[in-house]
């Protein structure tokens, strides 16, 4: 803490502000696959691209529901996450950020695809939006969002957490708030960029496990702690190249 107190009015402690939060953020990482809050809302995010599926029967997926075909909006599928994840969770800290991780992964991705509709075809449709993301090819790019937003998510929130705890005023807190800025959006970039080096595996692993249903709660656990495994260790570099 006297760390951050000093990193607020001294310009040359912020870089080494910047290790520590990177340092304790691969620590806390490294049981987050087996967070059920964590794990709920990815969950969800498969639950929407598994149900944009052609080939496969909604009803077989399992609780919550979602039907696309009722052209849910981002919103209403952002709510039924939060609703979903506050049903499955245990830490309030962890479930919080994933669960605006995947919020943030539903309002990209809607974007994106929207946009890359056709003019000519129903663009404002949620079947539509999500087809793509019921193959290995498009689920990976979904995936991809989620952890790179979760991570960036995480990494502001514990120095804005740490920094709340020891400095007096709104004034410090916001002075060490903008000489973080540019090393954690450094960091951040760093963490969405290396969650790309996930996507061949996240395709293949969707391909085998997930093109018939939802898969078994083994098979999630067993994707999830390759993913995050993976992330510790850019993180790990990242630190070290500091």
């Amino acid at each position: 803490m006297a760390q951050i107190a000093d990193a607020a009015a001294v310009e040359g402690n912020v870089r080494d502000l910047a290790k520590t939060t990177l340092e304790n953020v691969r620590t806390r990482l490294l049981a987050i696959h087996k967070d059920p809050g964590f794990v709920a809302s990815f969950r969800f995010l498969l639950r929407i691209s598994l149900s944009a599926s052609a080939t496969i029967d909604r009803h077989s997926l399992g609780e919550p529901a979602i039907d696309l075909d009722a052209n849910p909006s981002p919103l209403d599928l952002a709510l039924a996450l939060c609703q979903y994840v506050n049903d499955n969770r245990e830490s309030a800290e962890y479930a919080a950020i994933a669960q605006k991780a995947a919020v943030d992964a539903i309002s990209s991705w809607t974007s994106q695809n929207t946009q890359q509709l056709s003019l000519t075809a129903d663009q404002d449709h949620a079947l539509e939006v999500w087809r793509r993301a019921s193959t290995g090819a498009g689920f990976c790019e979904v995936a991809r969002l989620f952890f790179g937003n979760f991570v960036a998510r995480y990494l502001n929130y514990f120095i804005g957490r740490e920094a709340a705890s020891c400095l007096a005023t709104t004034e410090d807190r916001n002075r060490l708030a903008r000489r973080l800025e540019l090393h954690v959006d450094a960091i951040s970039h760093h963490a969405f960029e290396t969650t790309k080096i996930t996507e061949s595996f996240a395709a293949g692993w969707f391909n085998r496990h997930a093109r018939e249903g939802m898969p078994s709660d083994r098979e999630v656990s067993g994707f999830l702690s390759h993913a995050i495994g993976k992330l510790r260790e850019e993180i790990i570099r990242e630190e070290l190249s500091q």
